[in-house]
């Protein structure tokens, strides 16, 4: 994603000392509250948001939200991180940037994600910021656990660990291709961490699932039966639409595939 100012622009006094302090703060985005406070009063700080706008060294993201081009952008070309943007996104509310902006990463798929993911308890939509797209997906409190803060030109951003992302590769892909992640991560994952997460985690379906396919690959039954499936009802294994085939009583699993 890269901004670029074509020609050259005459800046006020003003606006050069208010450019001064961004590129001092080293951060790539502000707020309008924080535009507002390093200008001292409101009026001033409205004023040269607009004139900066205008003369493209501050970017709108969504309102109130600005990415910053330095001073210092050769020729006016800048880059903001997809991933600070990712996090303006959610405008204070609980997330992480998971799914399968981070598969890739910890090397679940060899296919680079072409749309950034956030999970967040407040927002759903979806959003094309500088040519890169983003989508917002709602979810309960109860799923924003099991993360770990990136430090990221200095801001800490909120991704899943490799353990909590595998229970999201259950929710992401279907199962027989989840499995096949997990058992190629099966010696990189922290099983008793992964274990506590997956008992943790609110999805009946998965939990069995889960732990019926961690039993195939012989995990120790101990730290299993941590894992609470329910004493009613059972669930498919696979999402076949059909309900029959063979039953794992311990995991409450119809064994349909």
């Amino acid at each position: 994603m890269k901004t670029k100012i074509n020609n050259p622009i005459t800046l006020s006094a003003k606006e050069i000392e208010l450019l001064n302090r961004l590129e001092y703060e080293e951060k790539d985005i502000y707020t309008r509250e924080d535009i507002v406070s390093f200008c001292g009063n409101k009026e001033r700080g409205d004023y040269l948001i607009r004139k900066l706008l205008k003369k493209a060294r501050l970017k709108k993201i969504i309102k109130n939200v600005y990415l910053f081009v330095p001073m210092k952008a050769p020729g006016g070309v800048w880059s903001g991180n997809e991933y600070l943007i990712a996090k303006a996104l959610t405008k204070g509310a609980q997330y992480y940037v998971g799914f399968s902006t981070v598969f890739y990463s910890y090397g679940f798929t060899d296919q680079v994600a072409q749309l950034i993911h956030v999970a967040n308890d407040q927002y759903s939509m979806r959003k094309t910021i500088f040519g890169v797209r983003y989508k917002l997906i709602k979810v309960l409190p109860d799923r924003l656990y099991g993360l770990e803060t990136r430090k990221i030109k200095k801001e800490d951003v909120f991704f899943p660990t490799r353990e909590r992302a595998m229970i999201d590769a259950f929710e992401f892909y279907d199962v027989q291709k989840a499995y096949n992640i997990l058992t190629s991560q099966i010696d990189k994952l922290n099983m008793p961490v992964f274990i506590e997460y997956l008992a943790q985690y609110p999805v009946q379906k998965l939990r069995r699932r889960i732990g019926y396919f961690l039993g195939k690959l012989g995990i120790n039954k101990k730290l299993l039966s941590k894992i609470d499936v329910g004493e009613k009802g059972y669930s498919s294994l696979y999402d076949t639409g059909s309900n029959k085939g063979p039953i794992d009583k311990a995991w409450r699993i119809i064994i349909n595939g």
